[in-house]
């Protein structure tokens, strides 16, 4: 299967990593469609494709915004062969009882929930189909135990679960050819570090570890471009198998 043609729904697509993946999809001819609440930022990734792209404004946790989403995708292609969950937030290094609450809740919202409404409106025309590929961005903070990032952890290992809940609720024998599987880009300069990045809280030493988001592509195409039976509910970094969690039991 190659990702040339198909069309691919970007979540979070107006800066960072779902910009990245816009412009590496686009460049590799595929029609690709950019979801994001940042009408500027989802314009600057529109001109960064050459405007070979559908831009379309709204919020992922608004089930008004995503029917409007998917019947605008619909209309312009006909239907949506990958959809790629990248909308994500965080409530940055805070403690849980230093946040008001609606702040963690907005990125469990956002990181959790806006991922399963786009896959529920999603999913059902894949099935029609008999194909698609749904990809989730996880994390390894899902593993983390740091108290300053609570609701990140928590959405991120939910969305494991739900990827992979998802991929076993799919009859493999009928739909050998809608494949859910979940990504772990690693990290990455993006505006979830907000000011951390430029302001001296981190070591320059943990800095060298961070990746621009272009390097997450070839990746992103990867597990887009996953063969008919291949691959189901399975957790991917750096193209690779992730055994989440398993350091945790040696």
């Amino acid at each position: 299967m190659t990702i040339q043609g198909k069309v691919v729904l970007i979540t979070g697509a107006a800066s960072g990593i779902g910009r990245a993946l816009a412009v590496g999809f686009t460049k590799d001819g595929a029609r690709v469609v950019a979801f994001d609440i940042d009408e500027a930022g989802i314009k600057v990734t529109a001109q960064a494709c050459s405007g070979q792209l559908m831009a379309v404004v709204g919020d992922v946790t608004l089930e008004a915004d995503v029917d409007r989403l998917v019947m605008s995708a619909t209309e312009e292609f006909g239907l949506v062969d990958v959809l790629f969950n990248n909308a994500g937030i965080s409530e940055g290094a805070r403690l849980f009882h230093e946040l008001p609450f609606e702040n963690w809740a907005r990125v469990i919202q956002v990181n959790l929930v806006g991922v399963a409404l786009c896959t529920h409106r999603i999913l059902p025309g894949m099935l029609e189909r008999g194909y698609g590929r749904i990809i989730n961005v996880v994390s390894r903070a899902a593993e983390s135990v740091s108290g300053r990032t609570s609701a990140y952890a928590a959405s991120k290992a939910g969305l494991i679960s739900f990827t992979k809940a998802l991929a076993n609720g799919i009859d493999r024998e009928n739909y050998p050819d809608v494949l859910v599987n979940a990504m772990i880009p690693g990290m990455t300069r993006t505006a979830i570090w907000g000011q951390n990045l430029t302001s001296g809280a981190l070591s320059d030493e943990f800095l060298r570890n961070f990746q621009e988001p272009e390097v997450a592509y070839p990746h992103a195409r990867f597990i887009a471009e996953l063969p008919s039976g291949g691959a189901n509910g399975r957790i991917f970094w750096n193209s690779k198998d992730y055994a989440v969690y398993q350091h945790f039991n040696d």
